[in-house]
């Protein structure tokens, strides 16, 4: 009672003047103006709140006797017990306690010709019989003449048109069925399953898939229950019973059966101008303090309702009286700022989820308005967008192309001569041709859209993914085995391979699918190897950056959306499709049950489409909710491509390439910018545009861990941008892991490179734009190389190792190796070369635990005349000489400059450069270099002496030389027939000297012998200092002090006998050159019995010799135990003793005398047996007729070799990758594609 009469009290406050009276005391109550009682008589109410759908008086006799029926210039409230005036609907102001005189409120649209709805909707002209429903009731496509179906073509009972070709194929193509109805006799499956009474044809995977597919809906009974299993991006209803996306929680809608995504939403966020109930309520300011409860705990009243605004001026719009309070008040569309006193605009189209606006959002003051793009026409509602011309589906079923209205729903089979699964498509409006690659031609076909035509577009390409440019005229597509994206012009004809640009062709890691946006200039594409990763670059291959590298497990498809400007992918090991803007942000997964194995997908207006090979469908919802999901298309065969068909998605505005006069090919930039491009082996001239051959044939190479990127310096002049390559030519490097140093011969063309991954030198053939895997010259176990360097006239190698920094060389076979210098060096980090002038430098870093710094030193190539020439280094690296030979360049990583000096010491010169120094080159007397830090930089010194940055790129470089027509020119006596040495020619700068390999000795000035001193059965370690078990070489086991036992590769060394001698000069033939050559041991029938790790040794052993034997005689180490093995007439464990010294008569001398003539005559009987056997191995090895040269062109077509894989001669090497393109690697496991998602290409049969 008390709280009746409070609540009287507070009426009678609002009305001026009532009388309350207690109902206890049998007296009525007395209401004032603008109330009237209730029937008990207990209490007032409001005329307001009368008939207003929600009880107010406790016997709800105020909602009792309301008008059911209004007139006809009224409108009737949600909840049938009100009526308002016409006028007051839609007008801003809820009337109805329910708000329905607000809802479904539209504008008039402009042409407005059709009312429906209830006239709450009008819709234009264009609108009516276009196939699509605006109007819920329908009756926008109601009373519509019929459109007949073509000639080859069958009509549904529901009017639906659909190919002759699917009638009675066992598919339902009509949406009612009735192409499969009245069939003569059944269908022939292909398949292994069949509905059992109906017949229709089915997979495996369309049983218990939650869709009726048989007539009699037996593929959908007795379906077992499968354990609930949600994915990472999706949500657990709490029944257990449904897994929904996360974006579907807590949206506003219920899609839990039990309501369990709505529920436990956490705290309601209201709008600026709503006041927020503490039971989590919003309620509009005007309903506070009115005296009725409002929210459900009755927060919007009591407290300090009864305090009045004093002076509302403060306030920039209104002041109201709260609970809390008197407090300043905004309209709708407006917030409070945190002074509490002034109201600012709330801009509605700043990024909300959802949208307001399905493509354009205008901010006003205090509100905002949609708008649409060029070509659609805004919906009845104001806030979407729509398209009056019907688009169409455009998706390969196997080898068939479907084209699927997505209004009509009418089904059409365009023409291709596909015999196996076409993967990926794209079209040209202009032309109307759909372009296409399959699994059965390495080329790039077309069907025309009228279905008359098909034909080759270009030849000889393999193409994973292509792309039309419609806006530049040009077709990309990717090529993943050479890990490239590729372009060439657009043309009513065939074209010719030659002519393809490469766009893009560094740090591609398995690039699957490519998406293009042509009005932006951009390009997306996914990658699927080490690193899965989604990028952009611009249509000309600027700009390249990572857009998406979380969030993802196996991107497949990629499309862009060009309306919402966000990317979409489709992601085969989540399941899912996702989605980002085109910087990367606010990446957003959508997890959906209903598709499995996502493939292609492609993005129009509202809706996502996209295939499931799995399933066999082809499926669409909307973009950003996922929601309306619905099947469009579900065959027999796998779906895989998939494009919407509509004029507005090439749209015709004007291209940037219009305007340009390029020679060649013209492609689109970021930024309404056009470039021109040529095809591989012309250069852009510097008015870039023309495509011409190089006037300057200098050129860099740059080393990356599996690419090789070849520059030509004339492209310093035409390059406009500097944060992207220039023109090059990227060279990827089959059978190598991790590329580290580099070295070229021009006159061969041949690459040599060393493999941290494998720890190994290998050589590499140049023919045209790819490298092709010669030989592995080197392997070494349990080491690695650091630095090496190619005497370019013998094709000699020099370098050096972590576990044996010294000097040495190896022979181009890989037969033959000699250590050069050993002694005093701590880590050798670059050697350079002079040929001509018998030249080499290295860096020598120091000895630990000395005081000898990092120094540059220079000698003989022979490893005589060592000297210092700079020995104030702090980390030498990248050494080069000048084209005389007389100075020598370094990079100095620790001192950030480039320092020179002559050889002799003299005329030290330095150039700062700065930090992240690396490397530096010379080309012509052009000095150019390398910094690493955030990106890797080329920098060059010009004719002003200034230093100017070339390009600046994102990719990995771990290596840089530059090459020109006077880099590699010249001579000396090692250039003609290896200067008649039998093993290693080594220039000098006054001549040349032979040198034998680690375990032989010269007989004379050019020929080898080998050096007995090992017992039978075991060898010499390469520092002379033991000998060990023949079997204890390269068996994974280091048995030499230096590691030296484990320098091993596939190769073996022939007996000396197995190379002919030298041609003398008056020999008719002409002297052969060196060349690279297959490895001996794969040539059939040579005699090999040396294994390669005898290749590499020290000969050095005078260490050991001097101080252990005195100098008498050489160190052997048997089972562990150093001893010497004393020289004739010593003796002793030392061989200290001679034993002339001890005979003390003549007659002893005499003994004495006589024993040595006979070791005498038996020495020289070894020696003419020798010589003898060394003939008769020389005229074998000639019956062979194995010359150098004739070993070069056997090299052509050796076992092994990529010019012929399946020769069987080919040696079986547990080293050796199975080809070329698809090399072995011992990293790898055996289940490396365990992880990998189900792909669905793999199970395509071909047909």
């Amino acid at each position: 009672m008390g709280g009746c009469l409070l609540l009287c009290a507070f009426l009678l406050q609002l009305s001026g003047s009532l009388q309350v009276v207690s109902a206890g005391s049998g007296e009525e109550v007395k209401c004032g103006v603008g109330a009237k009682p209730c029937k008990d008589g207990s209490e007032c109410v409001p005329y307001n709140h009368v008939c207003d759908g929600e009880a107010d008086c406790r016997d709800a006799s105020d909602e009792a006797d309301c008008a059911l029926a209004c007139a006809e210039d009224q409108f009737q409230c949600a909840h049938g017990q009100k009526c308002i005036e016409r006028s007051q609907v839609c007008d801003g102001v809820p009337q109805c306690q329910d708000r329905s005189d607000e809802l479904r409120c539209a504008k008039q649209m402009e042409g407005c010709a059709h009312q429906c709805d209830g006239k709450s909707r009008c819709v234009p002209v264009s609108f009516l019989c276009d196939g699509e429903r605006d109007c819920l009731d329908g009756s926008d496509e109601a009373n519509c003449a019929d459109i007949s179906c073509s000639a080859r073509e069958f009509e549904c009972t529901s009017g639906q048109c659909v190919s002759a070709k699917m009638l009675c194929d066992g598919q339902p193509d009509c949406g009612d069925r009735s192409d499969e109805e009245g069939c003569i006799k059944a269908p022939v499956c292909t398949t292994k399953h069949s509905c059992p009474h109906s017949k229709e044809c089915l997979v495996q995977e369309w049983i218990c898939d939650g869709l009726q597919d048989c007539r009699d809906g037996t593929d959908e009974k007795d379906c077992p229950v499968a354990p609930l299993k949600c994915g990472t991006f999706q949500w657990s209803c709490k029944s257990k019973t449904r897994c929904v996306p996360t974006a579907w929680w807590c949206d506003g809608t219920e899609d839990c059966d039990d309501g369990s995504d709505e529920t436990e939403c956490g705290p309601v966020t209201c709008l600026p101008h709503q006041f927020h109930c503490g039971s989590q309520e919003c309620l509009d300011a005007a309903l506070l303090c009115d005296g009725i409860s409002n929210c459900a705990d009755g927060s919007d009243e009591g407290g300090s309702c009864q305090t009045k605004c004093a002076d509302d001026r403060r306030c920039s719009q209104s002041c109201s009286s709260t609970p809390q309070g008197t407090r300043c008040g905004c309209a709708a569309g407006f917030r409070l700022l945190e002074d509490g006193l002034t109201c600012a605009d709330v801009d509605e189209c700043e990024a909300q989820s959802p949208a307001v606006c399905s493509q354009l959002c205008i901010n006003t003051q205090g509100s905002y308005r949609c708008d649409c793009h060029t070509g659609y026409i805004m919906e009845a509602g104001g806030h979407h967008c729509k398209i009056t011309v019907e688009p169409f589906l455009l998706s390969s079923v196997q080898t068939d192309l479907f084209l699927l209205g997505l209004r009509s729903g009418n089904l059409d089979v365009l023409a291709s001569p596909a015999k196996k699964a076409i993967l990926s498509l794209d079209y040209d409006w202009r032309e109307r041709r759909v372009y296409w690659v399959s699994l059965d031609t390495e080329s790039v076909r077309w069907s025309s859209l009228d279905q008359k035509t098909t034909g080759t577009f270009i030849k000889g390409v393999r193409a994973d993914s292509v792309a039309v440019d419609w806006l530049g005229r040009n077709l990309y597509w990717i090529d993943g085995v050479n890990s490239q994206i590729v372009a060439i012009r657009l043309s009513k004809g065939s074209v010719k391979s030659v002519d393809r640009s490469v766009i893009l062709d560094e740090d591609l890691d398995l690039p699957r699918s490519l998406a293009l946006l042509p009005q932006k200039g951009l390009m997306f594409w996914t990658e699927i190897g080490n690193v899965v990763k989604i990028e952009r670059a611009g249509m000309d291959g600027s700009e390249r950056k990572v857009l998406v590298n979380s969030s993802l497990g196996w991107p497949g498809g990629v499309a862009v959306d060009s309306v919402s400007e966000r990317v979409y992918w489709t992601d085969e090991r989540l399941k899912a499709i996702g989605s980002a803007t085109l910087d990367g942000e606010d990446i957003r997964i959508l997890q959906m049950k209903e598709s499995t194995n996502p493939f292609s997908l492609a993005v129009f207006n509202d809706m996502l489409y996209w295939s499931d090979a799995k399933k066999r469908v082809v499926l669409a919802a909307h973009k950003n909710s996922g929601k309306n999901l619905h099947v469009l298309l579900k065959r027999l065969r796998q779906p895989f491509g998939v494009k919407i068909l509509h004029p507005l998605l090439q749209m015709g505005i004007e291209s940037p390439c219009e305007k340009m006069g390029c020679s060649h090919m013209c492609v689109l930039a970021p930024r309404n910018k056009a470039v021109c491009k040529c095809p591989s082996g012309p250069l852009l001239a510097e008015d870039g545009l023309t495509c011409s051959s190089p006037v300057n044939s200098a050129f860099l190479l740059m080393l990356s861990p599996a690419t090789v990127t070849q520059i030509y310096l004339q492209s310093r002049h035409t390059l406009g941008e500097l944060n992207t390559w220039p023109e090059h030519l990227a060279l990827q490097v089959p059978s190598v892991n991790e590329a580290a140093i580099m070295d070229y011969s021009m006159r061969d063309h041949t690459l040599f490179l060393t493999d941290d991954g494998t720890t190994s030198l290998s050589s590499f053939k140049l023919k045209g734009s790819d490298l092709s895997f010669r030989g592995q010259l080197l392997k070494l176990q349990g080491d690695a190389i650091t630095a090496m360097a190619l005497d370019w006239v013998t094709l000699n190698v020099y370098w050096s190792s972590n576990k044996q920094p010294h000097l040495q060389v190896t022979s181009v076979t890989g037969a033959y190796s000699a250590v050069l210098i050993k002694e005093g060096i701590g880590r050798v980090e670059s050697i350079a070369l002079h040929p001509p002038n018998g030249r080499v430098c290295f860096t020598n870093l120091g000895l630990q635990g000395t005081d000898t710094g990092a120094s540059v030193e220079c000698a003989n190539m022979d490893g005589a005349g060592r000297h210092v020439v700079w020995k104030d280094a702090n980390q030498p690296t990248s050494l080069v000489f000048s084209n005389d030979g007389d100075t020598i360049y370094w990079a100095d990583e620790g001192l950030g400059t480039i320092g020179s000096a002559q050889l002799n010491g003299s005329g030290y010169k330095e150039l700062k450069t700065g930090d992240g120094l690396a490397a530096v080159a010379l080309s012509d007397d052009t000095l150019f270099w390398m910094t690493l830090g955030d990106k890797t930089r080329l920098w060059y010194r010009d004719e002003q002496q200034k230093n100017q940055l070339w390009f600046e790129i994102s990719t990995e470089v771990v290596s840089l030389k530059a090459f020109s027509q006077s880099s590699q020119t010249g001579s000396n006596l090692c250039t003609e027939n290896n200067g008649k040495c039998q093993h290693l020619c080594l220039a000098t700068p006054k001549g040349r000297t032979c040198k034998c390999a680690h375990d032989h000795v010269l007989v004379n000035a050019t020929h080898c012998s080998p050096e007995q001193r090992c017992p039978n059965g075991s060898r010499a370690c390469p520092d002379q200092l033991s000998c060990q078990p023949v079997e204890k070489f390269c068996n994974g086991h280091v048995d030499c002090h230096n590691h030296s036992d484990k320098h091993c590769d596939s190769l073996k060394r022939p007996t000396v006998a197995a190379v002919p001698a030298p041609t003398e000069p008056n020999s008719a033939s002409p002297p052969p050159r060196p060349s690279l050559v297959t490895p001996l041991s794969e040539v059939q029938g040579l005699n090999t019995t040396l294994d390669v790790n005898l290749q590499l040794r020290n000969l050095d052993a005078l260490q050991c010799s001097q101080i252990r034997c005195s100098g008498n005689g050489r160190c052997v180490e048997t089972n562990g135990d150093t001893s010497c093995v004393c020289s004739l007439l010593y003796s002793g464990d030392s061989c200290q003793d001679n034993l002339l010294k001890n005979l003390q008569s003549p007659l002893v001398y005499a003994i004495a005398g006589l024993c040595v003539g006979v070791v005498v005559i038996a020495v020289m009987a070894v020696v003419v047996r020798r010589k003898s056997a060394n003939a008769r191995r020389a005229s074998l090895a000639a019956a062979k007729d194995m010359s150098m040269a004739d070993l070069e062109s056997k090299a052509e077509t050796a076992p092994g070799s990529p010019e012929a894989p399946g020769s069987p001669e080919a040696p079986s090497s547990p080293e050796a990758p199975s080809s070329p393109e698809a090399p072995s690697s011992p990293e790898a496991p055996a289940d490396a594609d365990a992880h990998k998602p189900e792909e669905a290409v793999s199970s395509v049969d071909g047909s």
